[in-house]
């Protein structure tokens, strides 16, 4: 309908009031509403969920993982014509520099982003976690970080931040075997990624840990439950700074497991965790003597 010649049917008022929000036409004599429909020609502006910008255009959300987020055009051949001969020869060696920069970083991140979905695939994290460590060494790459270091040991440190900021029990010796680096080199990475990027984590719960190994081992309810108690004495008694959090979850459950009678060996229990049969006993009869406990001879 045309607004300008309509009138409306109800009372006859030509006085129009358009909502361009929910495309209407309403009479504002009788609130008769003349059109449902209109279709909105203005820019196509969306709201940003995480920074509630309403300027932000719409389309596809940003993914870290995608390398070529980062192409930059300086200028077209339209702009630079306006240019004087100093300014346009200037800008075109930008240009050509900033195309080879864009390439060279392209190139990088394509491979660092593969190497990152195969080893995020071998330790089962969420996509999330995928993202955040894609982030991560995007930024890295961006202040140079990646220059005269292998992205491959980058790209490790940066996947086991985003388990640590995600609170995803994975240790470092899990990402080292997954993505075939040393765990040595890959302790150096991390520390480079948290210096520089001024990044900081929390420390490990081991209760993360422990939930972990019950689940792989299927330990009773009981045997967590008591295990978690455990755990929760030990940091009270402020016993459990400086400790390793796996080792703690595994010696928790072990003692667990003989005061509630359920039968694990330390053998389960110590490749559960990553860690050797004596390293579980020491911490063993550390936790048993700062809590007080006796076991029955013979069960421990």
């Amino acid at each position: 309908m045309s607004i300008q010649t309509e009138k409306c049917p109800e009372c006859g008022c030509a006085d129009f009031f358009v909502n361009k929000r929910r495309g209407e036409v309403i009479c504002r004599q009788c609130s008769c509403v003349l059109d449902d429909s209109l279709v909105d020609f203005g820019r196509d502006w969306s709201m940003d969920e995480d920074s509630g910008d309403t300027q932000s255009r719409a389309g596809a959300p940003f993914d870290p993982r995608v390398a070529n987020n980062l192409i930059t055009e300086i200028g077209n051949s339209a702009d630079f014509s306006r240019l004087d001969k100093s300014t346009k020869f200037l800008m075109n060696r930008i240009k050509k520099k900033n195309r080879w920069t864009s390439s060279s970083l392209e190139a990088n991140l394509n491979y660092a982003f593969n190497h990152l979905k195969t080893v995020a695939s071998h330790l089962h994290v969420t996509e999330g976690v995928e993202k955040e460590a894609a982030g991560i060494y995007r930024a890295a790459a961006e202040r140079g970080l990646t220059k005269a270091r292998a992205s491959d040991s980058l790209v490790a440190a940066a996947l086991f931040i985003a388990c640590k900021l995600f609170a995803i029990p994975k240790t470092m010796k899990e990402v080292s075997e997954s993505s075939k680096i040393d765990l040595k080199t890959l302790g150096k990475s991390y520390k480079l990624l948290l210096r520089e990027l001024k990044l900081k984590t929390m420390p490990t719960n081991p209760m993360d840990y422990l939930v972990k190994y019950a689940s792989n081992l299927a330990i009773a309810n009981k045997t967590q439950v008591t295990a978690s108690n455990l755990i929760k004495s030990y940091h009270a008694i402020g016993k459990t700074s400086g400790k390793n959090p796996t080792s703690l979850a595994a010696v928790a459950l072990y003692i667990a497991s003989l005061q509630t009678k359920e039968k694990i060996t330390q053998k389960r229990i110590s490749e559960a965790a990553g860690i050797t049969e004596t390293t579980l006993r020491n911490r063993c009869a550390e936790m048993l003597e700062a809590l007080k406990i006796r076991l029955p001879k013979g069960r421990r």
